[in-house]
């Protein structure tokens, strides 16, 4: 049976062949973080649940982990700070002593 990462009922990953392969793609997501007693958890509202998926979604290579734009949000206003452009280095001149 697959498996997914969820929150709040919303699916957020490719269905897993096992409930171990999401929390691998969880913990290299960084959405795990430790309990009282040092146990591996589930940040936030995450849970691991069942899933259904065709043999296709299980064999295709996908994104472990889907992040989708915030419902009523315009991806062209948004800001996309990882798109923008790295301005180049600011260099000045060795000086020379003379």
């Amino acid at each position: 049976m697959p498996y997914a990462l969820f929150e709040n009922d919303e699916r957020l990953t490719r269905p897993f062949r096992t409930e171990r392969e999401v929390w691998e793609a969880a913990e290299q997501a960084d959405l795990i973080t430790l309990g009282t007693h040092g146990e591996k958890i589930l940040d936030n509202n995450f849970e691991i649940k069942s899933c259904d998926a065709t043999p296709e979604e299980l064999t295709v290579a996908s994104p472990d982990i889907v992040f989708t734009v915030a419902r009523g949000a315009d991806p062209a206003t948004s800001n996309r700070s990882s798109e923008q452009p790295v301005p180049p280095a600011h260099r000045t001149p060795a000086k020379t002593s003379s």
